[in-house]
Order: structure tokens, then sequence, then C-alpha cells
């Protein structure tokens, strides 16, 4: 006989929406924004809808206002699989109820939650730098992944979401630094303090993009794509030295050394650039 193999959960399946439909769903997915009113998802209550049964009827998050709308005004559909649609649920505030909000994340009901359930949910509730979280969904050795997925399993249980620093502990440090956050603080007079303002996630580990993406901002220069280049070969240029096994990652000492860390290389590089 041949030997068991234990079945896999499976993602449900959901019918394809219009072509149109898919193409505002994935500008509304890329952005964040809900695909009824195009408002950023974060800035307010987030929905789902659901069957009759109470189960989700798509992976998607809306503005809870524009999907109570949607729902009154004879639209029993949802509006990118086209399934019927019974109600619209509240996405809970995982930091007063996370088990509830754990149940309505959790899309296929196997009582765990995995990369892309996690992820989507944070990027509707969030106020995060989206690529951060993008960049998380598809490695699953990124550092904000391995430090909720503590078993290293590939998902998220329910007590690894209440772990110290599980999913719920992130969301409200998140939140807490987006409540507080000031001016960006000076590299060269306070290199802790601007270490701390751009590690969002609390890894104690910055990524090579974030730190382009963090001067980028620090110095002003989005608007100049050739200082932005300048910037982007600046870093590749010093990275390996402190990178040394290429992990693409340098950690908070690293960056923090005195006279050859990181944060001190870069401020000498700018000022004899």
């Amino acid at each position: 006989p041949r030997p068991y193999q234990p079945q896999q959960p499976q993602q449900p399946e959901f019918p394809s929406p219009p072509m149109a439909m898919r193409q505002v769903s994935l500008q509304a997915v890329k952005h964040a924004e809900c695909p009824i009113c195009f408002e950023k998802l974060h800035v307010a209550p987030c929905g789902v809808f659901l069957d009759e049964s109470g189960r989700r009827v798509s992976p998607d998050y809306y503005n809870l206002e524009a999907a109570r709308e949607w729902l009154r005004t004879g639209n029993g559909h949802c509006p990118m699989t086209r399934r019927p649609v019974s109600a619209v649920r509240e996405v809970p505030d995982l930091s007063k109820d996370p088990d509830g909000w754990f149940e309505v994340v959790d899309l296929d009901g196997d009582g765990k939650l995995s990369r892309a359930e996690a992820i989507s949910a944070l990027k509707a509730q969030l106020p995060l730098d989206n690529a951060a979280l993008d960049a998380a969904l598809v490695d699953p050795q990124h550092t904000m992944w391995r430090t909720w997925d503590a078993d290293g399993s590939g998902s998220i249980e329910r007590s690894e979401l209440l772990a110290p620093n599980g999913l719920a502990a992130y969301v409200r440090r998140t939140f807490e630094a987006a409540q507080n956050k000031t001016a960006i603080p000076d590299m060269r007079t306070d290199k802790a303090g601007w270490y701390a303002y751009w590690d969002e996630d609390g890894s104690n580990s910055l990524e090579k993009e974030e730190v382009v993406r963090a001067l980028i901002k620090t110095l002003g220069l989005s608007r100049d794509q050739k200082q932005v280049f300048a910037m982007r070969s600046t870093v590749d240029a010093i990275w390996p030295i402190f990178d040394a096994d290429g992990s693409g990652s340098i950690e908070r000492d690293e960056f923090l050394r005195p006279g050859d860390g990181l944060a001190d290389t870069i401020i000498a590089t700018m000022q004899h650039g």
C-alpha cells in the first residue's frame, strides 16, 4: 500500500472577476486601497464580504462603509468574485480582539495563517511601506516572517500570534510608532535615533533596500533620479564590507559601531562625495 500523505489545506477558489474589474483590483491591491472607493484602507475600518454561511467570498478587503453601501444599494454580489454576498463583517483591531481578527483573516478556515493571509491583512490595516510587506510575502526567510513564524512551520498559529515578538506585538509597535513619529533624526548627531526611526518592524536589522530608501527620504532626493541613482550606487559600493555573509541585511550594532560602522562610513562618503 502507498504510504499515507496528509492533504495540504487548499486555499478556497474564487471565480475570476471580469478583466476590467481585475485590473482595478490589481491597482487597489498594489496601493492597499479599497477596490470600491479607492480610499487608502488603513485610514478607516475595513470590512470583508460574507456569504450565507458566514464564509468570506473573496480574499479582498474593503473600506467598511463603502462595502456596507455596496450591499445597501442592492449589489448582492461581490465586486471582485461576483459570488453572492449576504453580509459585511468588520475586520477587528488585532491589538484589541486578536481572536476575532484571526478568525476573519483565516481565509480558508484551517486554523492558521499563511503568509498571504497575514500580510494582505496587515497591508489593509497598517500605515506601512507596502514594499516591505511585499518582500516578506515572497520571501519565507524574510526577517519579519521568521520572527512571526517562530516554529518555522510556514504559517502562524494562534499561539504565535500572541507571542512576545509575534504579530500582535508587531502591530502594537507599528501603531505606536506611527502615532509618535516625528521629524527624521539627523544621522550625523543621532545615529541610534535614525536607525530606530527606519527600523519599522523592530527587527534590529535593516536590509539594503531599506537603507537606500531611508537615505533617499532623509536627504529629500526622491524627485532627483540622478541623486537617487548616485545614492543607490554609494550604498551598493560599501555594502559588501558590512554584509560579509551576503544576507542582504545589516544588524544594529554593525550600523552603529563607532568609527568603522555603516553609519559613519555613509556619513564620511557623503561628506567627501
